[in-house]
């Protein structure tokens, strides 16, 4: 048991002495950190992955007719674009290309109701470039909340003998009616 310096033994005040996570200073940063990335960073459009259970490889367990959504839902983000490193290889060019896509966590949830889905596809409008998320996570916390989600993305290809993930037909430099 514990006891005071006093010798009376050490009671709790009933409630332990913690951060609140309803605290409204926790929205406030969420708010201006949001604020900051739609001030500073670049519009995303998000492309969700739908797989179907049906045309699951078995041994390989990946959907090869698997769909992604048409329209994009446009998000905010830091991110730093990279410039194209294809390398020749014994099986043609390869594309190792990967980069960081830093989100405010809370306006991705208001927006899309649910972490992105790993598998889904990104498009950048600064250089017309579709990334394939291949890991998700947490990127910082504040005052006993998360801050900022990170997705780590490789560059999005499409399969040639299959034709999943048809993406990277000419788009057109002018707005058709």
């Amino acid at each position: 048991m514990l006891k005071n310096q006093d010798g009376s033994f050490y009671k709790t005040s009933g409630s332990r002495a913690q951060f609140d996570p309803e605290n409204p200073e926790l929205f406030l940063f969420n708010q201006w950190d949001e604020e900051a990335i739609k001030i500073g960073g670049s519009p995303i459009m998000y492309h969700e992955v739908y797989i179907q259970s049906g045309t699951v490889d078995p041994q390989y367990w990946e959907d090869r007719g698997k769909i992604f959504s048409p329209i994009g839902i446009q998000l905010w983000c830091f991110y730093e674009p990279i410039s194209s490193q294809n390398f020749q290889n014994a099986f043609g060019y390869d594309s190792p290309d990967e980069i960081v896509f830093e989100f405010n966590y809370r306006s991705v949830l208001r927006i899309l109701g649910h972490p992105p889905k790993v598998g889904s596809r990104l498009y950048t409008p600064h250089k017309r470039e579709d990334w394939l998320i291949a890991t998700r996570k947490v990127g910082e916390f504040k005052m006993w909340g998360e801050l900022r989600l990170q997705l780590a993305c490789s560059r999005f290809q499409e399969s040639v003998t299959t034709g999943e993930g048809k993406v990277t037909q000419k788009k057109p430099d002018f707005k058709i009616n």
